[in-house]
């Protein structure tokens, strides 16, 4: 637990400011995706791309531990305020919560995908929200002569929760795979 409180406050405490900025966005609706987007990528993918993930290693934290806990700080940021946009809006449904976590697990994880690749994780998630756009507004979620099942795994269009969710979760898979690349520690 000391560990996760450790990291939550490096966190904080690096860019408090602008900490405030992206939490500040998130209660606004239709820019808290556009912060979601944000806050996703500022974690882990834009260390990672600037090489500034190791410092967290001379502290006593793994690979594994760097990518869970922060992993953990979006959860619990995102549900947090999902939680109270969806008492605000007074539309009590599964989707205004599970939305904006689906969403920003994808985002997390293509960022780490792609500088774990060294990939520029913003024109990364940029092309990956395009082709998901496109994509998912091409044919039809219904069994027929349009029928598009990307449309059901969208983690931006999110027709299927389930399926949207089994397929973030996947990219997270990858995306700790990639990063831990086997290893829990960087050698230095």
């Amino acid at each position: 637990m000391k560990k996760i409180e450790n990291l939550f406050e490096i966190t904080l405490k690096e860019k408090s400011g602008g900490w405030f900025f992206w939490f500040f966005l998130l209660f606004i609706p239709h820019l808290n995706l556009f912060s979601i987007f944000f806050i996703s990528n500022l974690l882990l993918a834009s260390k990672i791309k600037n090489k500034k993930d190791k410092s967290f290693y001379y502290l006593p934290f793994t690979k594994k531990d760097v990518f869970f806990i922060l992993y953990l700080f979006l959860v619990l940021l995102i549900s947090s305020t999902s939680f109270f946009n969806l008492l605000l809006i007074s539309r009590y449904s599964l989707k205004y919560i599970l939305g904006p976590l689906i969403f920003s697990t994808a985002i997390y994880s293509i960022g780490i995908i792609a500088s774990s690749l060294n990939g520029d994780n913003f024109a990364i998630t940029i092309l990956f929200i395009i082709f998901d756009a496109i994509l998912s507004n091409l044919g039809s979620p219904h069994l027929g002569a349009n029928f598009n099942p990307y449309i059901l795994i969208s983690p931006i269009r999110q027709e299927s929760l389930i399926g949207s969710l089994l397929f973030s979760l996947a990219l997270l898979f990858i995306a700790f795979k990639l990063y831990v690349g086997g290893e829990s520690y960087v050698k230095n």
